[in-house]
């Protein structure tokens, strides 16, 4: 079990994974070790079309990756983390949020909420959370974004730091996202877009 310190003043990027392929396993890892040595310090795994084997087995790849580079590991979903040791901390869903006082996750792992209105604001508030992810902030193809009114909103009700995600590239937006009271941008496709391998 970790004993996890996050000082989230000192970082504001949040790269989360896309779906694990397995026909480019070996650019996949590539790829997530040239966004840590971009310093991207923390990472979330999340695939949601893996088996619960399969996801531990890659977790633990991507685990040991993260702590060469210094990296936080957190790891998508509440039932993802229960059936898995190798990780700092869990991104709790929507829906997972509905049921954080069922889940006895032990205080020293990291925990962040993915959070789209006042509601799940509130719950993460109530527990402490370390940090939060408020999305759509731009609209993405799937989901029509609220915008940067909005988002102040939610930062406004957040007592945790609140990443931005949705739409979001961090040279031109992460001026915007403090400005709104927001501490960093969390984002897939930005980063994961930045290098060729």
């Amino acid at each position: 079990m970790p004993n996890i310190e996050l000082n989230i003043k000192k970082y504001d990027k949040y790269f989360i994974t896309p779906d694990y392929n397995n026909n480019n396993s070996r650019s996949y890892f590539k790829k997530i070790e040239k966004i840590l040595e971009y310093g991207v310090k923390l990472l979330q795994f999340r695939s949601k079309n893996l088996s619960k084997d399969q996801y531990n087995n890659i977790s633990k790849k991507i685990y040991d990756i993260c702590i060469k580079y210094d990296s936080y590991y957190i790891i998508n979903d509440f039932n993802n983390f229960k059936n898995n040791t190798y990780c700092d901390g869990v991104h709790l869903t929507s829906d997972n949020l509905l049921y954080y006082n069922s889940y006895n996750i032990p205080s020293d792992y990291i925990v962040v909420g993915s959070c789209h209105n006042e509601k799940e604001i509130d719950i993460c508030n109530s527990n402490s959370f370390n940090f939060i992810v408020v999305s759509p902030i731009f609209d993405t193809g799937k989901k029509e974004g609220f915008g940067w009114d909005k988002f102040q909103y939610f930062t406004n009700k957040s007592s945790a730091p609140v990443f931005a995600l949705g739409g979001m590239n961090y040279k031109r937006d992460i001026s915007l996202v403090k400005e709104h009271g927001g501490h960093g941008i969390a984002s897939m496709s930005y980063f994961h877009n930045l290098f060729d391998v």
